[in-house]
């Protein structure tokens, strides 16, 4: 009995080494293209073992590819009559009737097979896999379609919503998502998110602001299409409707204005300032007696800042005006916790825009000393408290604000800020090598700015030291930068008028030409200044300093000069020419918006650093 039992063992054994073997053959023929070769195993194999799925798809596919069109359709109908509960079996035998070309027959049958086969929701997501398994997309689509009909529009909502995106089907993607959060607005988040791809084209994007708005009318009692309609307005980025529309839900809900409060917040973010200055004066508006009154003064006061010097000439009689509303804050609530971001502003209007650096100085001082303050808050107070000292001249309190924020924040961007103005206040003094030895920490800064703003001016120092054995024509130039940096114009023009006959052989020539052109900025010679800035990049377009004359000249072109076509092709040479330059990403957002057509004052967002 015992040797019956070990012989049956070894025949079983060689019949599944024999099977094995035949398999990876006939694998190896029909990866080779050899499929004459192959169907002979195959219809072997398959004989053999009827429920290996491996071993049916590659035998169906070379009868396929051996065009016999018969044997193809037998081998999947034994296989459906086998196992009638397959779908994709099903599906197989239409799949079959069009490799064949016979579309009509193929249409019919799976019409059939579909209808047949909506009533449960597993069969529908089964018979709808199969189809996408074989690149049927509209028949899976059709699927679900068929399902949602018969089980109602949310049934297959994910599925049919992400066959549409896939497809890049955008009218019906809308028709279908409007239906599903009408039917459910638990759904809104998933479908506001599978709506992005509508957001690239416009045409697909008006279309779903109109049905939307359309949805809205028809239900009004429904608030999520009002929901939809503001999420359409942001993504297309209108937020003066956008505006609109959060202000009709804010008094809907009852929100003591605390989304126009959000939205405005987004639309500084985005430099829409106009609209963010809209959204803060209705949440004020509002009254004293709302939560939300002081958060809005303050949002209004940043948004007033940053539209008035965002301008490349800040409207004086706007400063001022500015200055007085801060003041009416603080004199109302005083210097606290609550007014301290908008007290830092007053400083930087007192200080560079208001020619009151110890006005400045002294707010600076006093908000330092504020309670509850966050300590990075702190750290920005005391770095530009140390660019007001060193205006000032009192060089070693600056230091001591600058060291204070570097030993702080040691690896984060306020220390490399702090490090960056250190090495700056030794390159004014004449100390290279100690400012050059900063800079080089620096270069790999984790800010873009501050690295870049390292590697040029240690570049300055590199290309014009070493020239001769005293330095001193690059020291009188850094004292000239200096008493630019500190508004006196006077003195850095005389250093600067000098510095050419003094040194007639030295390489600081365009340094000089652009420190020129910032004198006369300063002074409001737009003109003039826009001569030489066109002087840098023309005679000296391989030096450290073209781009960014290019840049500034560009700017004042725009806005001050009022020539957009002149300006667009300024902005295309940066784009062009200086593709790692650091004005590169502005010039190009300049350049498209100029070449869209439009306006000057929209085209203009980025301003100039002063």
């Amino acid at each position: 009995m015992r040797t019956i039992t070990s012989i049956c063992l070894l025949f079983f054994c060689l019949v599944n080494y024999a099977q094995g073997t035949d398999e990876k053959l006939a694998a190896q023929f029909y990866e080779n293209g050899e499929y004459e070769k192959a169907e002979g195993l195959y219809k072997r194999l398959h004989k053999q073992n009827r429920n290996s799925i491996y071993i049916y798809e590659n035998y169906l596919n070379t009868l396929l590819a051996l065009k016999e069109q018969k044997n193809a359709e037998k081998l999947v109908e034994k296989q459906i009559k086998e196992n009638p509960s397959r779908l994709n079996n099903q599906v197989d035998l239409g799949y079959v009737y069009l490799q064949f070309d016979e579309n009509e027959k193929a249409d019919r049958y799976f019409d059939k097979l579909i209808k047949e086969n909506v009533s449960d929701r597993n069969t529908v997501l089964i018979l709808a896999q199969s189809f996408e398994r074989r690149m049927l997309s509209d028949r899976a689509i059709q699927t679900y379609e068929q399902g949602i009909k018969k089980q109602g529009v949310v049934a297959f909502h994910e599925q049919l919503l992400a066959s549409y995106r896939n497809t890049n089907n955008t009218k019906d993607l809308t028709d279908l998502a409007l239906e599903v959060i009408q039917a459910d607005g638990n759904t809104f988040e998933y479908v506001t998110r599978v709506l992005d791809i509508v957001y690239e084209d416009e045409t697909a994007s008006t279309y779903l602001q109109q049905r939307t708005l359309l949805y809205a009318q028809k239900h009004p009692s429904n608030q999520i299409f009002d929901e939809l309609l503001l999420e359409v307005f942001l993504q297309q980025k209108k937020y003066t409707a956008a505006l609109r529309q959060v202000k009709s839900l804010d008094k809907r809900n009852n929100n003591n204005g605390q989304r126009v409060l959000q939205l405005a917040s987004l639309c500084v973010q985005n430099e829409q300032y106009n609209t963010a200055i809209e959204g803060y004066e209705y949440v004020i508006g509002l009254g004293k007696s709302y939560p939300n009154f002081l958060p809005a003064q303050q949002g209004l006061i940043n948004s007033l800042y940053l539209k008035t010097t965002k301008s490349i000439q800040p409207n004086k009689e706007e400063v001022g005006l500015l200055i007085d509303k801060i003041n009416l804050l603080v004199g109302a609530n005083g210097t606290n916790y609550n007014t301290a971001a908008s007290l830092y502003r007053l400083a930087e209007l007192q200080i560079f825009y208001n020619d009151n650096v110890g006005a400045g100085v002294n707010i600076l001082e006093s908000i330092i000393k504020t309670p509850r303050l966050q300590s990075t808050f702190i750290a920005e107070c005391k770095l530009l408290l140390g660019d007001a000292y060193l205006m000032e001249g009192n060089v070693w309190d600056a230091k001591l604000m600058y060291g204070q924020v570097d030993k702080q924040f040691k690896e984060d961007a306020l220390g490399q800020e702090a490090k960056f103005k250190n090495a700056k206040l030794s390159y004014y003094e004449g100390d290279f090598d100690w400012a050059k030895s900063q800079l080089d920490i620096l270069k790999t800064a984790t800010t873009q700015l501050i690295s870049n703003n390292a590697i040029e001016l240690a570049l300055l120092i590199q290309d014009n030291t070493g020239l001769d054995t005293t330095e001193d024509a690059m020291k009188e130039y850094a004292a000239a930068e200096f008493y630019l940096f500190q508004n006196n114009i006077a003195k850095c023009s005389e250093i600067l008028n000098l510095l050419p006959f003094k040194y007639p052989d030295h390489t600081l020539n365009d340094e000089i030409f652009y420190l020129k052109a910032r004198v006369q900025e300063k002074q409001g010679n737009y003109e003039e200044a826009n001569k030489l800035y066109t002087a840098v990049y023309e005679k000296y377009g391989e030096d450290i300093l073209a781009d960014n004359a290019l840049y500034r000249s560009a700017i004042i072109t725009l806005q001050l000069l009022k020539e957009p076509v002149k300006a667009r092709e300024l902005f295309e040479k940066i784009v062009l020419e200086y593709n790692s330059s650091l004005f590169v990403v502005d010039a190009r957002k300049n350049y498209f918006a100029l070449k869209e057509g439009k306006s000057i004052e929209d085209a203009f967002f980025n301003g100039i650093t002063n």
